[in-house]
């Protein structure tokens, strides 16, 4: 059955700000549906649009990674509509993550038809010193990545994964490593130095890279990977073998999965959740919450 309220989210300047005009192409996909969209001015405004729709039978995003992680936080321990996201951000790992290589349009068309609510798990984020982003639906890293970001947005004339792609082999040659430890599920796993840590439910980063290989969508768990610090040249070899998820098996990355992650430095640590820039901390504790969302995919038969 055709889902007849749809609630929807908006950020205007996401990607490379063709959000509207995938607004115009959403409403024509459900000529049937009652459609109230909110156009977000800013980013704090993201959380309260997402409230205002909270009574939908589904709510879709049109944005990037960050704007559904802000949706879906904001709609924690609520009754809130299964979410859908269109990809109007650089990046757009979370929708591959969840719809692999379907067109949006395509997966819309099958909502048209039905939709089928599936779990979608939220990662809690806890901070020293605390910061202002609560929840991530693609991950949270340390290191590499959010140095990557500003080095993409100085190259953001190039399609977004290759400015990402080219920021973080330009990170991986200029910057320090990490001197930091982690634990999962209380118990130490590694100690030392880093260029990157990564916890997410997200498979994907920067679209290109297959960082988290095992993730799937509402498997209920964190997935946690550490690079030890190496040569520039070894880091462009484990960039390569990112693309397929080959990176695992080489000696200098360690892969765990648990329901939390901690990692503490003695030093700030860059970090970023869901392609958004935090401020820097020196400990973090992330927590799976199962299902804390829900995810649209379209009913088949």
């Amino acid at each position: 059955m055709t889902p007849q309220r749809i609630g929807c989210v908006v950020n205007p300047v996401s990607g490379d700000g063709r959000g509207e005009a995938l607004l115009a192409e959403l409403r024509g996909l459900f000529p049937d549906s009652d459609l109230d969209a909110t156009v977000t001015e800013r980013a704090a405004a993201v959380p309260e649009a997402a409230r205002t729709h909270a009574d939908a039978d589904l709510l879709v995003v049109v944005g990037g990674d960050g704007t559904l992680g802000e949706v879906a936080g904001a709609l924690v321990d609520t009754e809130a509509p299964p979410l859908f996201v269109v990809p109007a951000g650089r990046g757009n790992s979370a929708y591959r993550h969840c719809y692999g290589d379907a067109d949006w349009r395509d997966v819309a068309r099958g909502l048209r038809r039905g939709v089928d609510p599936r779990p979608l798990d939220l990662g809690e984020i806890r901070t020293e010193p605390p910061g202002d982003r609560p929840y991530f639906v693609l991950g949270f890293t340390a290191g590499l990545f959010r140095r990557a970001l500003d080095a993409a947005d100085s190259l953001r004339f190039l399609p977004g994964p290759l400015a990402y792609l080219l920021g973080t082999a330009r990170a991986a040659v200029s910057d320090p490593p990490l001197d930091v430890a982690v634990t999962v599920d209380g118990t130490a796993q590694y100690d030392g130095e880093a260029r990157l840590v990564a916890v997410g439910g997200g498979r994907y980063r920067g679209n290109a890279f297959d960082l988290l290989p095992e993730s799937r969508a509402g498997d209920g768990q964190l997935h946690a990977l550490v690079v030890e610090s190496t040569s520039a040249r070894e880091w462009i070899r484990l960039a390569r073998l990112a693309r397929t998820g080959g990176h695992v098996y080489h000696p200098a990355v360690h892969y765990w999965q648990g329901s939390s992650v901690g990692l503490h430095a003695n030093d700030p640590l860059p970090v970023e959740a869901d392609g958004n820039a935090l401020a820097p901390v020196r400990d973090a504790q992330l927590t799976v919450r199962p299902g804390a969302a829900r995810l649209a995919y379209p009913v088949h038969g």
